[in-house]
């Protein structure tokens, strides 16, 4: 593989996160790339053939053999198709990845739970003697640590629909979570979402493993564009085949064996009823990938949870604050508040993914919350629809987060909650979820 790409005109469109880690692949084995971004970096490589900067920089790509998309560039763009036409091939970081990883390679897909699934997934995994490598839209971009794999290890990967869209090939073992609808800015429509995810499991073997979310008409849906065997799970139902919750326990079953319990559910060290769904999902998949079950139990009950998804913060004079910025979606946000039986003043708004904030409204009005702070260009919306659904709940508008967290501590009494859930993008603000989670913390400790 090294030896082709040595051959080819290669351009990068693109240079965040993926490209870079994918620039840093090629120049380690000596093989020349242009670059081609909107922005000049801030770190630019050395030893790039040749770089190219600016709005037009779509133009002309018919000058490349190869071309590797960034996962913010989508693969129906105009420009993108037109090289497609006149022969260009489009590949992606994680298209290599996957051509050239010695590896099994388990992924994971679904609008909302990814993050946390695959984080308890590499903790079960972790107890067994292989090495387990985690990566994708979660962690390091997998081309980063490829030189570092052998065939005996395992690797997961967090794939959302911008790494998957025009993917050719697909994981031995995929895990498809529950499906509604995200990142509407980008897609067309959810049908077009959809369609975006399927390439996680569509061009599996025979041989491989396809694990979808029983309680999800669309997950389930995907079994039938798949040729692999298929398991299950479930927050609600026993499966024939993989792992289900009931009777507030964790179970398990591989092929026709008898049902074992892993662990009771008070055993998940996470809020929120939706993350026992996550650790049945999480279960299967180790199972699929044939560790034993014996230490799932203990692995379970040591698991901390990711940063900035419902991660508890401080309690100050008897209000608790919990930061939960990785929720960018409204199923998401709906999960958090559900997770909570005590008063609530919610923290929400931001940038636009095109979501629908029905769901968000009525789960509002049917909640603790006594105040919700809305900042950002989503804040009227997220109003409109708590309004629609007979939400009578105060709301505030905010400059930005750090008036939010003033006006929550001035607002809040002993025993309350403040979450931060903003069911939005953080792109109005901020570079990213994290750095708006830390945001909130810093601004709690201060």
């Amino acid at each position: 593989m090294s030896q082709n790409l040595q051959d080819r005109r290669i351009g990068l469109l693109g240079f965040g996160i993926e490209n870079r880690a994918l620039a840093h692949f090629l120049q380690s084995r000596k093989i020349p790339f242009s670059v081609c971004d909107a922005r000049q970096p801030d770190a630019p490589l050395a030893n790039v053939r040749e770089w190219r900067i600016g709005a037009d920089y779509l133009d002309g790509l018919t000058d490349f053999d190869l071309l590797f998309r960034t996962p913010g560039l989508s693969s129906l763009d105009p420009c993108l198709k037109a090289a497609r036409e006149s022969g260009v091939e489009i590949s992606s970081q994680t298209r290599l990845f996957l051509q050239l990883c010695p590896a099994p390679i388990l992924g994971i897909t679904g609008t909302k739970g990814k993050g946390t699934t695959t984080s308890i997934l590499h903790a079960l995994l972790a107890t067994d003697a292989a090495r387990v490598f985690s990566g994708g839209n979660i962690g390091r971009p997998p081309i980063a640590f490829l030189d570092e794999l052998r065939s005996d290890d395992r690797v997961v990967l967090e794939l959302s629909s911008f790494q998957l869209q025009d993917l050719d090939l697909s994981p031995d073992i995929a895990l498809v979570l529950s499906i509604t609808e995200d990142h509407l800015d980008y897609h067309t429509d959810r049908t077009e979402y959809i369609t975006a995810k399927r390439p996680i499991c569509s061009h599996q073997k025979a041989t491989d493993i396809l694990i979808v979310n029983q309680d999800c008409p669309t997950a389930r849906s995907f079994a039938a564009h798949s040729p692999a065997a298929i398991w299950h799970y479930s927050a609600a139902a026993p499966v024939a085949q993989g792992a289900w919750v009931g009777n507030n326990k964790l179970w398990a079953r591989h092929h026709s064996e008898e049902a074992t319990v892993i662990c009771p559910t008070t055993d998940i060290p996470l809020r929120g009823k939706h993350n026992d769904g996550n650790a049945a999902a999480a279960v299967a998949a180790a199972m699929a990938f044939g560790a034993p079950t014996a230490a799932f139990a203990a692995a379970i009950r040591s698991f901390k949870g990711l940063p900035h998804r419902i991660e508890y913060v401080a309690n100050r004079n008897g209000t608790s604050y919990y930061n939960d910025s990785l929720a960018t979606t409204v199923d998401a946000a709906v999960a958090a508040i559900n997770s909570f039986d005590e008063p609530l003043l919610l923290i929400a708004g931001g940038a636009s993914k095109g979501a629908d904030f029905g769901a968000l409204g009525a789960c509002i009005a049917a909640s603790s919350i006594h105040t919700v702070l809305l900042t950002g260009a989503e804040a009227p919306r997220i109003e409109a629809a708590m309004r629609q659904a007979g939400c009578k709940t105060s709301v505030v508008y905010c400059r930005d987060l750090a008036e939010a967290v003033t006006i929550a501590r001035d607002t809040t009494q002993s025993g309350d909650v403040v979450l931060l859930s903003p069911a939005c993008a953080s792109f109005d603000q901020f570079s990213n979820y994290a750095e708006r989670g830390n945001l909130f913390k810093k601004l709690v400790a201060d």
